[in-house]
């Protein structure tokens, strides 16, 4: 799964959280906002290279190769 670079949008994102924190439409979409906006900076650092929902539902993201190294 590498190669992903963001299969989590902002809709699906505010979905999430909606669903998890039972927030409103509204409140889950500037907290969505706030995760994207965090997500692309956290790749634009090169922290990570992208981000997922995976198997269980959870936003995962894939660290870049320069951190595995540095945790590994």
């Amino acid at each position: 799964m590498a190669s992903v670079s963001q299969s989590a949008s902002l809709t699906n994102i505010a979905a999430y959280l909606k669903h998890t924190h039972a927030c409103d439409e509204q409140t889950a979409l500037k907290e969505a906002q706030e995760v994207m906006h965090n997500l692309v900076n956290m790749r634009q650092k090169g922290f990570i290279t992208g981000w997922y929902f995976d198997e269980q539902g959870h936003l995962a993201l894939l660290p870049s190769d320069a951190i595995l190294k540095r945790i590994l």
